[in-house]
């Protein structure tokens, strides 16, 4: 990856899709198979991808920070396994429209905390094609202040 985008941007969201623009020249979707977890480093524990099949959405990867917040791990699970109450379901909550408009989406919101307080958080959205138009795949990335994601 040419652009440092750890020294250019400390925002997650802006980072991804600072990383996501490089594999998509020419406006052409990036393959699921381009995103390196080495190349976006310390952010890949926040991020999350999704693949797409004809009958519903399926976490491929769940970064260890979402795995800690939740207590468990969504990876194989349909994208309904993550409850609108919580950070990954708030952030899936634009994925109709990303597979519809097909293009990065970001969203900020609140979750319900642990206490009951809602707790801000920004996501992203990113669509992947393994043949560079049809939709196979998502690379999504959530934070927010909780302790896990620092």
């Amino acid at each position: 990856m040419s652009v440092d985008i750890e020294a250019k941007e400390r925002r997650l969201v802006q980072r991804l899709l600072i990383y996501w623009r490089e594999l998509a020249p020419d406006n052409v979707l990036p393959s699921r198979a381009s995103v390196k977890p080495q190349e976006i480093g310390d952010i890949w524990h926040f991020c999350f991808t999704l693949d797409i099949g004809s009958v519903a959405a399926v976490f491929g990867h769940v970064g260890d920070a979402h795995v800690a917040h939740l207590g468990f791990d969504l990876a194989g699970k349909p994208v309904a396994a993550a409850h609108k109450g919580t950070l990954l379901g708030g952030a899936l909550d634009r994925l109709d429209d990303v597979l519809l408009r097909r293009i990065p989406i970001t969203r900020q919101g609140t979750f319900p905390g642990a206490d009951g307080m809602p707790v801000p958080y920004r996501s992203i959205l990113l669509p992947l094609a393994d043949d560079g138009s049809e939709i196979n795949g998502i690379l999504g990335a959530a934070n927010c202040r909780l302790p896990e994601f620092k």
